[in-house]
């Protein structure tokens, strides 16, 4: 028992001698302590002993009578007892160097250099300059944990695991950073945005920060690109993310994969980022507490965020839009932020995209001038196994996170498309129209878009269209579905779209969300009414007409060319 190597260690001190001490229990168990009037043959000792009797079955009640002294946990809050002095920035800690040097090897060795050189009366270690200053917040939680009496139930916020991990590195706390990395590596799927973000306020440009790091680094990146319209539905996330230093979020917004349901979420993101308004100048301190101007990783700037002022990562920022994709909405949005936002290169550049995309002779014109790469379109959101959207076919796809996200009459609209002369586009109602419809149904019309060119009696008269949602496989082995409904619909000035107010009932929608939230609707039209789709489908005519002896077509590329005679001439 504790109280049995106690009192032998005390025999052994006053003893002085190096044998072993040796100690036999009684064969009898002794009488119950009696008091001051009992005999003093009676054993006593300072704890109750309560031996069972011969033969019983039972454990042995040991209890402890000499009070709670030195059962009370020492803290480094309140610095009894201390006998080493930590100083981080402006602050010391009063601690203790037996705890510090088992927790780590750096107090460790701390120690034990100070001990041979005897350095004065000044017993500490200034962590000022050896830690990143934006660890210095998280400092006291790697004191919780080194003080822990339970490190194994220890808790750490996931806006600090990353830098805990940094300083156990440092500072060579194996516990804290096996313990951080299980935490990092169980959440690691829901908070990338926040681990990538402390891994920027750390890091300095040009050094490595040893693999384990730099491995959580580029799973952070990679990931944010695979979830990244997911990510920015969460608040704590979509701030982490609008903190990122230019140069990485250009890295993630470069990615063909950036999971996004249009471009438009991506020029609402940069244009977030350049629009961040500059904090209430209090404590000139970030929001963890760290110091705004003192840290040396890649640091936000006085204005909140991380240094992207400059014209060089506006611009940068800005090209990893894609700016043929944008809709005419968000693209008119673009043209009126004016100089400030969006500089006339920038707008050059966009206007250019545009062309080469939605001009006939675009891509011929500018493909000399490096704009092709920026026509290849983000990778589409669509479940496994189902075909691309043929000329006839509208794919339009939107976040769904959870049924107040949007209110109800809240319309949503996809890139309009052009089928023959009609202009169509997908009209969503997430929460449903304002007509009456039952709240959380889900509201799905095929709208044309009038033309500038079209007459104003335009009309398409009968045409079938049909409406599909698909949902995603629920597990292997399992293939796409789709709810699809059709109708027949007579497109005209004052009856621009057709469809169903209750296509999905309140709560059927979660049938057809798929892994990250996205709900796929794809609007279609029959291949028998085509031939109804233009405005002008009658009096044409094909075939050749000129004269019976007139020569045949030939291909301007071909090389050798011999006029043939006509039948008369042979």
């Amino acid at each position: 028992s504790h109280f049995r190597s106690l009192h032998l260690g005390r025999l052994a001190d006053m003893d002085g001698s190096d044998e072993e001490e040796h100690w036999n229990l009684p064969t009898s168990p002794p009488a119950p302590f009696l008091g001051p009037e009992a005999s003093s043959s009676e054993h006593t000792v300072g704890a109750s002993m309560a031996f069972p009797a011969t033969g019983a079955k039972g454990a042995l009640g040991l209890s402890f009578s000499g009070g709670s002294g030195g059962m009370t946990s020492l803290s480094w809050r309140d610095g009894r007892f201390s006998d080493w002095t930590v100083q981080v920035g402006e602050k010391f800690y009063h601690l203790h160097a037996f705890l510090l040097a088992r927790a780590s090897l750096f107090f460790e060795s701390h120690m034990s250099i100070a001990a041979r050189t005897e350095q004065g009366n000044f017993k500490g270690s200034d962590l000022t300059e050896v830690l990143p200053t934006s660890c210095h917040s998280a400092f006291e939680d790697a004191l919780d944990f080194m003080y822990s009496e339970n490190q194994a139930n220890f808790e750490a916020p996931a806006s600090k695991a990353l830098l805990l991990l940094k300083i156990a590195d440092i500072l060579q706390i194996s516990s804290l950073f096996e313990a951080m990395g299980r935490r990092i590596e169980a959440a690691f799927e829901d908070t990338a945005p926040l681990l990538l973000e402390q891994y920027c306020r750390f890091h300095i440009p040009g050094t490595d920060d040893g693999a384990a790091l730099r491995q959580i680094r580029d799973g952070a990146v990679d990931l944010i690109a695979r979830k990244f319209q997911p990510f920015l539905t969460n608040t704590e996330m979509k701030t982490a993310l609008l903190r990122l230093p230019a140069r990485v979020l250009v890295e993630i917004l470069d990615a063909d994969e950036l999971l996004v349901a249009s471009e438009d979420v991506v020029f609402d993101f940069v244009l977030s980022r350049l629009q961040l308004e500059e904090p209430p100048e209090s404590d000139g301190q970030n929001s963890d507490g760290s110091s705004a101007d003192s840290d040396a990783g890649e640091k936000a700037s006085p204005s909140g965020r991380p240094d992207c002022a400059e014209s060089d990562d506006e611009e940068a920022l800005w090209d990893k839009v894609r700016w043929a994709f944008l809709s005419s909405q968000k693209f008119a949005q673009a043209l009126a932020l004016g100089k400030s936002l969006l500089k006339p290169e920038v707008t050059l550049r966009a206007l250019t995209a545009r062309s080469i995309r939605f001009d006939l002779g675009g891509a011929e014109a500018f493909g000399s001038m490096g704009y092709v790469a920026s026509l290849v379109p983000r990778r589409p959101i669509l479940p496994p196994g189902v075909p691309p959207p043929t000329s006839t076919e509208i794919d339009f796809c939107f976040h769904y996170a959870h049924s107040e996200q949007y209110a109800c009459g809240e319309a949503l609209r996809s890139q309009p498309k052009r089928i023959g002369d009609v202009v169509l586009r997908v009209l969503v109602f997430p929460a449903g129209t304002d007509t009456g419809v039952a709240r959380g149904s889900l509201s799905v019309f095929l709208e044309a878009v009038p033309q500038p060119n079209w007459p104003r009696d335009w009309e398409f008269a009968n045409i079938r269209y049909g409406i599909a949602c698909i949902r995603w496989p629920s597990g292997s082995g399992e293939t796409w579905a789709a709810k699809k409904k059709s109708d027949l619909w007579t497109f005209k000035a004052n009856r621009l779209d057709r469809g169903w107010h209750d296509f999905l009932a309140p709560g059927e929608i979660h049938r057809y969300l798929g892994p990250d939230g996205f709900v796929c609707i794809r609007g279609s039209l029959e291949q028998e009414c085509l031939g109804r789709a233009f405005l002008l489908n009658q009096g044409s005519h094909t075939g050749y007409s000129g004269g019976v002896g007139d020569a045949a077509g030939s291909s301007a590329s071909r090389r050798s060319w011999v006029p043939r005679s006509h039948p008369e001439q042979q």
